[in-house]
């Protein structure tokens, strides 16, 4: 995301306005600079839920929090600029069209890109007799070259660029995955498949150290060396090049993959159902490497798809005595080279791990927190306060960093929950940055019952801040939306912004599998109402409430149900 920025010569700027307005003193003078008179423009309706803006005077200076100098816009119709200008009393023109400026001296400007033959934006303010002229270069997206369709731009306007060739590896190479040091040395270090190549694909599948799979091509895409796999002889995938073992790639040809040239045998044994207290283990007997896999989730099922084995009995099984959680197991017909296991559970799943023990599979399925009192739901419970960033982070007008923003909600949060009878986890509690694969492993280590990341949101170029703002809240697996849901209910209501939803998106900190875990992006910073709210404690609490009261009515559901 964005950092603020000074533009370095805004003080040289202003100076040179101010000398060229001092009487001449022979034939050689500069003309002077003649300002245009400014009108203020005037600011949207304010929001009744924020506090007011602050009343900020100070000194006339132009500082643009974004975009950076000579950056390349993604767009060329119209996007946004922010920054501020030091002082809550000023007008501002950018390319003359008249901006809006807050009490604290920030603006947030909607405009045309500038066109290709005046790559820049012109910010000319007043305030009294004061005046400040910047002019901030940037680039400009090429137009579409219409004449070559595989030049043609995305939805971005960024240029498409053109597949990668696929080079096949020839005959059968079977490698294994997992390179050292690829991920964390955990239950939580997996290769990650997707169904295509590119960083924008979904994360799929979640393969343990050591599966051998079929390699049959490469192809580089977004910047990163990916190889094409097959799961087994109907499914394709594609793993990153890096995670393939070091034996399997050639010492005289690093481009080549060498490997086995018959496919691994992996047959599957009597599959056993053990209960336990929190958990209830499904194991699954593998001869040979571990399997591929995938796992999918309905309402009341958990689904394991295993690829690439044989010989898988038919089971149909379930836990004795009767468990009230865990209803019961079946696999479908097995196919040539894989089989389903349909784990029946009485209500909806809350948790899980894939492990690979001794062997087998082990599938371990986690039992939803014993609620005893639905007014005091939390109690008792172990809950992961994650606040979001560093590393990145968006920042607002006035140089809020979200990073710094949320710290103080995540320390609200973790008052609120400690009052309740909670043990709270934090997985920072300073400026230090954490790495975004260690947040959800921290909350699995200290088996926390939820997860909870908190942000704040920023716009890519080309969307309306001041029509599309508002309150959103993600999740990665279907079984953390009743938490998301309950969780944006509780920030429509505190936060009093627009709703954006409780959507789906790929992240890093959200893939957790052992519990609930959801990310809220609670409030815009880059937009200047919203910025200065979140530098006000009562809009701190207030965010905090809503994650805190989403919580509660999330684990109450759960005490309500037989």
């Amino acid at each position: 995301m964005m950092n603020a920025w000074t533009y370095r010569g805004f003080a040289c700027c202003v100076a040179v306005a101010s000398a060229s307005c001092a009487p001449a003193r022979g034939p050689s003078a500069p003309a002077p600079v003649v300002v245009p008179p400014l009108v203020p423009a005037p600011l949207p309706s304010p929001n009744p839920k924020l506090p007011p803006v602050p009343e900020v005077r100070g000194p006339l200076v132009i500082s643009v929090a974004y975009p950076k100098p000579e950056q390349l816009l993604t767009v060329r119709d119209s996007n946004f600029i922010f920054g501020t200008v030091g002082t809550g009393d000023a007008a501002l023109r950018i390319n003359g069209v008249a901006v809006p400026v807050w009490p604290d001296g920030a603006f947030m400007g909607w405009l045309p890109v500038p066109p290709d033959s005046a790559p820049r934006y012109e910010l000319m303010a007043r305030s009294g007799t004061a005046s400040a002229r910047i002019v901030l270069p940037i680039r400009v997206p090429p137009l579409p070259d219409t004449t070559h369709r595989e030049k043609l731009l995305g939805d971005t306007l960024q240029p498409v660029p053109s597949p990668d060739t696929l080079l096949p590896v020839p005959g059968n190479v079977f490698v294994s995955l997992g390179a050292p040091g690829s991920a964390v040395d955990d239950t939580d270090r997996v290769t990650i498949a997707r169904p295509g190549p590119g960083n924008g694909q979904e994360y799929k599948w979640f393969l343990f150290p050591g599966t051998v799979v079929k390699a049959t091509g490469s192809m580089k895409a977004s910047g990163d060396d990916f190889v094409h796999v097959q799961l087994d002889s109907i499914q394709d995938a594609w793993v990153l090049r890096s995670e393939i073992q070091a034996q399997n790639i050639s010492a005289t040809a690093p481009a080549t993959l060498i490997g086995d040239t018959a496919a691994p045998v992996r047959r599957i044994g009597a599959v056993r159902v053990v209960p336990g207290p929190d958990w209830i283990d499904v194991v699954v007997p593998v001869t040979g490497p571990p399997p591929p896999y995938l796992v999918e989730e309905t309402d009341r099922t958990i689904s394991l798809l295993l690829y690439g084995v044989t010989g898988a009995p038919v089971v149909s099984m379930m836990a004795e005595p009767n468990d009230p959680y865990f209803n019961s197991i079946s696999s479908s017909t097995p196919e040539q080279s894989r089989v389903r296991y349909t784990i029946n559970l009485n209500r909806a799943p809350y948790g899980y791990l894939a492990l690979w023990q001794n062997g087998a599979l082990t599938f371990r399925v986690r039992r939803p927190p014993r609620i005893a009192d639905a007014a005091a739901p939390l109690r008792g419970l172990t809950i992961t306060v994650d606040p979001g960033h560093p590393p990145a982070g968006a920042t607002g007008p006035t140089g809020l960093y979200e990073g710094d923003a949320v710290l103080q909600v995540g320390f609200k949060v973790r008052d609120l929950l400690a009052q309740r009878g909670v043990n709270v986890v934090m997985t920072r509690i300073g400026p230090e940055p954490v790495d975004l694969g260690l947040r959800p492993i921290i909350s699995r280590r200290a088996n926390a019952s939820a997860f909870v990341s908190i942000h704040l949101n920023a716009f890519p170029d080309g969307v309306n801040p001041f029509v599309n703002n508002g309150s959103l809240t993600l999740y990665f697996w279907p079984h953390s939306i009743p938490l998301g849901m309950a969780t944006q209910a509780a920030l429509l209501t505190e936060l009093g912004l627009r709703d954006n939803g409780t959507k789906f998106q790929n992240l890093a900190v959200a893939r957790g599998t052992w519990m609930p875990s959801i990310l809220t992006e609670g409030a815009f910073v880059i937009m200047p109402d919203q910025e200065a709210a979140l530098r006000n404690q009562t809009y701190q609490e207030a965010y905090a409430t809503a994650i805190v009261r989403g919580l509660e009515t999330y684990f109450a559901s759960l005490a309500q149900k037989p």
